[in-house]
């Protein structure tokens, strides 16, 4: 377990540099693929933003439902004010809270543009989950989020056991699933296809990898927090993928050229060659 990354000259939260590095991954795959859909750069930048401050708002929510006890503040003493305030807006998320709070924050974007809802979804999810794939080795670095008890291959050491790296294991899907709905997205021809996989696919490994991990995390009933958010994902999956046949995707428009352009401009300006008289004269001698 190594939460910092002493580099001599600074030291840094390993959690915020796992996360900086998936996010940079996941926006230069935003950006390489936003030419298959008819979003402009303008609109996916509006999307990510609110995407980002909600979703971090809605982690921070879901925590604080989850764990009541760490929404505390000491106001003993400035130093224990600031330490306690850091400690209650740096400490503890929730995912689930984190994609609830993104897609709310799209949905702002596409009233305000008058964009399609979906058509960010489709996009947004294989992005999202390298995103999701960085935060989650953080949280192997971290030692949050930690498996089962389990002393055999590829164990790691944390909270005073050898346990099974399911952060890792996670990780490693999320970075398949995004390969695996990318391919989605450039060959479906309906809207809401790529979101409706992402929900069922994701969902169902959540739903599994829950049942080997050890950390307090909240239950409902006998399922933990995530295993009952799961359900309704799933559900909420298979219908999205069942109407989305009916939707097509708007066309992405065409990329053409500098060259060809040019091209295309150059042969309007020229004026097409008259028509020679071919009329003969028949009073004209013939050559013999």
């Amino acid at each position: 377990m190594h939460q910092y990354f002493d580099l001599g000259f600074i030291t840094l939260p390993a959690m915020g540099v796992c996360i900086l590095v998936g996010t940079l991954f996941a926006l230069i795959t935003l950006f390489t693929v936003r030419r298959l859909t008819d979003l402009s750069t303008d609109d996916v930048l509006d999307g990510v933003l609110w995407a980002v401050i909600l979703g971090f708002v809605g982690m921070k929510i879901l925590f604080w439902i989850v764990e009541p006890d760490a929404l505390t503040l000491s106001f003993d003493s400035w130093s224990s004010f600031w330490i306690s305030l850091k400690s209650l807006v740096g400490e503890g998320m929730v995912f689930y809270g984190g994609l609830i709070g993104g897609l709310i924050g799209v949905m702002i974007v596409c009233l305000r543009k008058k964009k399609n809802f979906l058509t960010f979804c489709d996009l947004f999810a294989p992005c999202f989950c390298l995103a999701h794939a960085g935060g989650r080795v953080g949280c192997n670095f971290s030692g949050c989020c930690y498996g089962m008890e389990y002393d055999g291959a590829c164990s790691v050491y944390m909270d005073g056991a050898q346990r099974l790296p399911v952060q890792l294991m996670e990780a490693t899907f999320l970075v398949l699933l995004a390969y695996g709905l990318l391919i989605i997205l450039k060959k479906s021809k309906y809207r809401g296809t790529v979101a409706a996989s992402y929900m069922l696919l994701y969902s169902t490994w959540r739903f599994i990898i829950e049942f080997f991990r050890a950390d307090a995390r909240g239950a409902v009933g006998t399922l933990s927090t995530s295993q009952f958010i799961s359900l309704f994902i799933f559900v909420g999956g298979i219908a999205l993928f069942v109407v989305s046949r009916r939707w097509r995707k708007e066309k992405a428009p065409e990329i053409v050229s500098c060259e060809t352009t040019v091209a295309l401009d150059a042969a309007d300006t020229v004026e097409p060659n008259e028509p020679k008289d071919e009329t003969v004269d028949e009073n004209q001698p013939k050559m013999p």
